[in-house]
This record gives structure tokens, C-alpha cells and sequence, in this order.
């Protein structure tokens, strides 16, 4: 859609006969094939508009319509094209809930619009990285002075920005704890988040080092590349004992073997 967009606005006499012109070209059989170039000329890039925008809802000239499925919907044939995902201003949470939101028993979570949570009523948060150690979070060996946080699921797709938003916007005063696996992946993940003051990390041991794989470790190489030029602060020691021992630890193992949680500060001053 994107390509017939900048193809019209453009007024492109011809496109590379890339795998997504193809597809166009079979739909619409417009488009006259030159060696690996799709030639148009101004009857056919009208012809283009008015049966891209007979077969999509709206008019490829003008662009894909803004906002969510339900806006773009009034408009367009296909609503799954709309920019904003599903997820985008929601938040998957448990722990202590800021009121209004209710109370919840340790193993339930709740999806919430960003828009209903009121940032005066949360003491700290915690952002987890795994759906089923956000789930279990509740049978993990944690530290104690995470008993009043609100847990908040990273994420994936929408729910990902979803979180990023609500970190962004929070106040500076309340702290953000980051509890993802122990390998490369994990510490990028807490790094480049929009804010986070501590990482929640295992008390290493020979069983949880038993579990460690080398080979996810290694698959790890562009977050390794990175945290290597980034500034960790106080998190550098962290890191560079990941690399000495090379392994990347799981969670779901830390929760297996029991092993005690504990949180490592970003900076000297604790919040």
C-alpha cells in the first residue's frame, strides 16, 4: 500500500520489480514489465488509484488513514492496516494496582488502557520481561522491598509501546526495577528502556550456572556489540561478569531452582 502511495505521489515513470511491485502487478495487472523495472505511464498511474482505491477503501494517493482499526476501519476495506495496534495504549499489570484499579489475588493480571491509571497512586514499578515469569511472579524468591510494586509486563508489538509510554511519563521520584533474563539480551532490554534505576538479578550458584546456555549466549552478539559501547554505570561490573562466565541464564530456571533475587542499582545513590 505504502509502495503504491509514494509511486502515486511521486508520479513515478517506473519502480523496481521488487516481490511486493509482483504482487501489486498480479492484482491489478497494471504496470508494464521492462527487465527488472515496472514502467507507468500517467493513464495507467490513474488507473492504479482508482482500482487500488475501489479494492482498499480509500485513496492510495492520500495515504493510509491515521490511528486505530476502529478509526481506520470507517474508511478502509482491510482495518488491520491501521498504524496503531491493538495494544498500543494498554499495559498488562498485577502487583499493587494504583486506585481506582482494583485489588488483585497474587496470580491474576489485568489489561488496562494507559489512560485509566492514575501515576500518583504507584510506589515503584517493576517491568518483567518473560509473560510466564510475569505470571509467576508471585513464586519467585524476591526481594522484599518489591512487596508494594506495580509489575508491569515488557511486552511485545503494542503492549511494548504501551510500556514504553507509561515509563516515559512517570515522574522522575518513582523507581523502576527491570527483571529480564540473565544474558546479554536481558541487560540490553533494561538499558535501553525510556527509564530504569535497578536490575533484579540471580544469586549466582553452580546448579543455576548448570543451566546457563552458551550457545543462546553467543546468539546474543548485537546486544553484546552494544552494551559494550554503551554507558552501563553501575551495572558495568554486572556485565562484565556475564561475559566472563559467557552463559545465558534463563528465568524460568531462576524460579525452578528457587534461586534468590536481588536487585543491583544503576547508580552509587539508591533511590
Amino acid at each position: 500500500m505504502l509502495a503504491v502511495h509514494h509511486l502515486l505521489r511521486d508520479r513515478r515513470d517506473f519502480v523496481a520489480l521488487s516481490p511486493t511491485w509482483r504482487r501489486i502487478h498480479q492484482a491489478f495487472e497494471l504496470g508494464e514489465p521492462d527487465g527488472k523495472q515496472l514502467r507507468f505511464d500517467d493513464q495507467q498511474r490513474r488507473l492504479l488509484r482508482e482500482q487500488a482505491q475501489l479494492a482498499w477503501g480509500f485513496d492510495p494517493l492520500a495515504g493510509i488513514p491515521e490511528g486505530d482499526r476502529r478509526t481506520v476501519a470507517a474508511s478502509a476495506i482491510d482495518e488491520k492496516i491501521a498504524p496503531e495496534r491493538p495494544d498500543a495504549r494498554f499495559v498488562l499489570l498485577k502487583g499493587r494496582l494504583p486506585p481506582p484499579l482494583p485489588e488483585l489475588a497474587p496470580e491474576l493480571s489485568l489489561r488496562v488502557p494507559l489512560d485509566s491509571i492514575d501515576p500518583n497512586g504507584i510506589t515503584q514499578i517493576l517491568v518483567i520481561e518473560n509473560l510466564d515469569s510475569f505470571d509467576d511472579w508471585h513464586a519467585f524468591v524476591r526481594p522484599t522491598e518489591l512487596a508494594d510494586a506495580l509489575v508491569l509486563y515488557r511486552g511485545h508489538g503494542g503492549l511494548a509501546r504501551g510500556t514504553r509510554r507509561l515509563l516515559a511519563g512517570l515522574s522522575p521520584h518513582i523507581p523502576i526495577s527491570v527483571f529480564p533474563d540473565w544474558d546479554p539480551a536481558g541487560l540490553f532490554i533494561a538499558q535501553t528502556l525510556p527509564r530504569a534505576d535497578a536490575l533484579l538479578v540471580p544469586d549466582l550458584d553452580q546448579a543455576l550456572l548448570n543451566k546457563g546456555s552458551r550457545a543462546h549466549f553467543n546468539r546474543q552478539h548485537r546486544a553484546t556489540a552494544h552494551l559494550d559501547r554503551a554507558d552501563l554505570r553501575d551495572w558495568s561490573s554486572l556485565w562484565e561478569t556475564m561475559k566472563t562466565h559467557g552463559l545465558s541464564i534463563k528465568q524460568q530456571h531462576m524460579l525452578a531452582l528457587g534461586t534468590r533475587l536481588r536487585r543491583v542499582m544503576r547508580n552509587d545513590m539508591r533511590r
